[in-house]
């Protein structure tokens, strides 16, 4: 079902036409290998019209698949989603880029309004930190590292050489880079279906290179073929194997592009997403420890937030009042340093007292009398 629902590239672009037309200003769409999220600041039943028409589903199966968070609880769930602790595996430091990515192409489609691009912001900073003062991202593992250590692992064996890994976007480039800086061992081999981006990364790493339309035809050549493209439908069939020499697949996509029923053919094994994260996650345990300290981290980043929102929504009155002074103040010199001041004095008592008008009133008494 989660290969079902995800947003491949294909469908991606009716998403956001779909969005467009709804008349959305702010909308992130989120379709990694364990999830597909949509935010949006709209009424709940227009994202849901979005979903079930982009996915092709029913009413029933989107209550039976999918969640939903509002205000505040949706924006703690994306600092979660964000900071690694709502990942298959705990501290993942390659769900940052993908947020990161998916919030640069909702920009490009004016889809990030302000509300959006300082909540993003924020939740940046907070990843960054938590980072930096726990144990959450130690030791930079993610799906592409949980990969490479299960390939190395005793479970596995020792008669592993030669590796094709099809895809090089960012799991493949990843997974490429572990296994050629920590496992030398291995002969790497790329293909993608743009083969100009396999080059360049076979070309930092020295690896092979095949084209993609060969790769079926190949699969003898090698131990142990990972899957880390997008496609709607199955690349590996249980046809495509027949004699051959490979012995572990590993399918990292989301769709799956090998069919389940290769794993049941006789000396072949084959690890989806989630066994992969089951095996990496007994490694990582200490990791669960430090949750606590990282939810502290976000509640204090949610609290900057809180207050930066609670300034916001006066925006247009406190601008209003900063023009206004500006009118009033006639010395012949330059009043900008005195209405600097004053409209600093504003912001401070919104922020402890809340919006007012006798705020305003008298902030503005204040200046005038200083004035005469």
């Amino acid at each position: 079902m989660r290969s079902r629902l995800a947003v491949t590239p294909s469908k991606a672009d009716s998403v956001y036409a779909l969005a467009c037309q709804k008349g959305l200003k702010d909308f992130l769409m989120l379709s990694t290998c364990n999830r597909t999220e949509f935010y949006a600041f709209a009424p709940f039943h227009v994202l849901r019209e979005i979903v079930v028409e982009a996915l092709h589903l029913t009413d029933e199966q989107l209550d039976s698949f999918f969640y939903t968070s509002s205000g505040i609880n949706a924006v703690k769930h994306f600092f979660r989603v964000t900071s690694g602790l709502d990942s298959q595996i705990i501290g993942d430091y390659e769900i940052v880029g993908q947020v990161k990515k998916s919030v640069q192409v909702s920009r490009q489609l004016g889809l990030v309004g302000t509300l959006t691009d300082r909540i993003t912001s924020l939740a940046f900073q907070s990843s960054k930190e938590i980072k930096a003062k726990t144990n959450i991202s130690n030791g930079k593992y993610s799906v592409s590292y949980a990969a490479a250590e299960l390939i190395s692992s005793q479970q596995i064996g020792d008669n592993i050489r030669n590796i094709l890994i099809v895809g090089t976007g960012e799991t493949g480039q990843a997974l490429a880079r572990n296994l050629s800086e920590y496992h030398r061992e291995y002969k790497l081999t790329l293909t993608n279906r743009t083969l100009s981006h396999a080059k360049e990364l076979s070309d930092e790493l020295s690896t092979g290179l095949i084209p993609f339309e060969d790769f079926r035809t190949q699969l003898s050549r090698f131990d142990v073929v990972i899957m880390s493209v997008q496609s709607d439908e199955y690349l590996i069939v249980p046809e495509n194997i027949s004699g051959n020499s490979t012995t572990l697949f590993i399918d990292l996509s989301i769709p799956q592009v090998i069919d389940p029923k290769v794993g049941s053919l006789s000396g072949i094994k084959l690890y989806s997403i989630d066994e992969i994260s089951a095996f990496h996650n007994e490694l990582i345990k200490q990791r669960y420890l430090d949750i606590p300290k990282a939810e502290l981290i976000i509640e204090d980043f949610i609290g900057k937030l809180l207050e930066w929102q609670h300034i916001f929504q006066h925006t247009g009155i406190i601008l209003r009042y900063k023009e206004k002074m500006g009118r009033i103040i006639h010395n012949g010199g330059n009043p900008g340093p005195k209405i600097e001041k004053s409209f600093s004095t504003l912001i401070k008592r919104v922020k402890s007292e809340g919006y007012r008008g006798c705020s305003v009133i008298q902030t503005m008494n204040e200046l005038i009398a200083f004035e005469k």
